[in-house]
């Protein structure tokens, strides 16, 4: 019994093409297979793959430790965010109760109470009228302005 696609098989006898490329090869001397004579060569390409693989897994390596570090700096950043809110909610209730301490009722009834003062009546309060004859002193105070622009608006305002 003949088994198709075997040597034996007379549909696909492999052998003739076998002894066909055999004869090609030596009537024509250029057309030989010729084996590696240097077997460091397929090592190099040993080292090259491993060079490439080093270079893609550090390459790899520093994407997941940056991405690890901006996670880190993403949660600082969060965790500050959350302590200025709850600052600020602070400061504001601060606030409010500071408002709600520092009224004018408030006031008063400190400085009757604890201070022992009293409202002044209108009864009470003596008036003053001094004649200077038209002189006004003004007082020295902390004015932004330099002394020379003082002295330039006196100087009109005499005028």
């Amino acid at each position: 019994m003949k088994i198709p696609g075997s040597r034996e098989s007379s549909a696909y006898n492999l052998a003739l093409f076998e002894e066909r490329e055999e004869r090609k090869r030596q009537e024509d001397p250029d057309i030989q297979m010729k084996k590696n004579p240097n077997p460091i060569a397929r090592k190099g390409n040993v080292f090259k793959i491993l060079a490439v693989a080093f270079v893609v897994s550090s390459f790899l390596l520093s994407i997941i430790y940056h991405k690890a570090e901006l996670s880190e700096l993403s949660k600082n950043i969060s965790n500050a965010n959350l302590a200025l809110e709850e600052a600020l909610s602070e400061g504001q209730r601060l606030q409010v109760e500071l408002d709600n301490i520092v009224t004018l009722a408030r006031v008063e009834d400190f400085a009757q109470n604890e201070l022992g003062m009293q409202k002044i009546l209108s009864n009470q309060g003596t008036h003053i009228s001094i004649d200077t004859g038209g002189v006004t002193e003004i007082a020295p105070s902390d004015n932004f302005m330099p002394k020379w622009f003082s002295d330039i608006v006196e100087f009109f305002r005499a005028s």
